[in-house]
């Protein structure tokens, strides 16, 4: 409950942070199925090799179309991305936060290692009904975990740029936001879970769409952080791109 608070108390900021850029769509694209279904169907790993070159044997994470540092990004390497991982079943993230950006509260259905290589992000975990928040401050070499299903964020609390890297067991892993996920249910139900929601001129699914979307992976941060590093709210309009779940 406490995250999807404050991801409501953040839609004002992060509204007027938008404007209207770039639209990036929420989901990765399959690159080759065919290729995959045929890695999938093959009988041996030497079959599986024979149909891949040197260059589909590498994954370059810059040159996934969610990279991104304004204002950061998650770019996956998984089944859809990189063909050969659809043998595999793992998927690889590499997770980017620019200055005082931040991942919304989410989950996915796999086991999520997450290890520190730049800056300093602060992470927040609430693994079921009944456990306690775990927050963690990770520094470069460090590593944290989120069990399956858990609901986790992380959030960069310098003026520098934060990079990490995310592996979970999963080819297929999949990323559920709750606050978006929660503005699909029907109004009565968001209503009565949380009744002291302040609707955009009352209606509910305008104000779910107020809700920054996250097809990079990643949101403008709180405003003191903002501030503190001398970033504008118009700055981040600029570089900053909608996306579309």
């Amino acid at each position: 409950m406490m995250f999807m608070s404050a991801l409501i108390g953040l839609t004002p900021l992060i509204g007027s942070l938008v404007g209207k850029p770039e639209v990036v769509v929420a989901v990765d694209t399959t690159s080759d199925p065919d290729l995959v279904a045929k890695l999938k169907s093959a009988a041996t790993m030497l079959d599986r090799l024979d149909m891949l070159s040197d260059e589909q044997l590498v994954y370059n994470f810059s040159s996934n179309p969610k990279y991104s540092w304004h204002p950061g990004s998650v770019s996956n390497a998984n089944a859809a991305t990189w063909p050969i991982l659809s043998t595999v079943g793992v998927t690889v993230a590499q997770l980017n936060l620019g200055p005082c950006a931040m991942l919304a509260p989410h989950h996915h259905r796999a086991n999520n290692l997450v290890v520190a290589v730049s800056g300093t992000t602060n992470t927040y975990m609430y693994q079921e009904n009944g456990a306690r928040m775990v927050e963690q401050t990770l520094t470069p070499g460090m590593m944290t975990i989120f069990p399956r299903a858990s609901v986790h964020t992380m959030y960069n609390t310098g003026c520098e740029n934060n990079q990490l890297y995310s592996f979970l067991d999963d080819a297929d892993a999949s990323t559920t936001n709750l606050g978006q996920a929660f503005f699909m249910m029907p109004k009565d139900i968001g209503m009565t879970v949380m009744p002291f929601i302040e609707l955009s001129n009352g209606n509910w699914t305008a104000t779910g769409q107020a809700m920054p979307q996250v097809g990079t992976g990643s949101q403008a941060g709180f405003e003191s952080c903002l501030e503190k590093c001398g970033l504008s709210t118009s700055s981040y309009a600029t570089n900053n791109r909608v996306v579309m779940g």
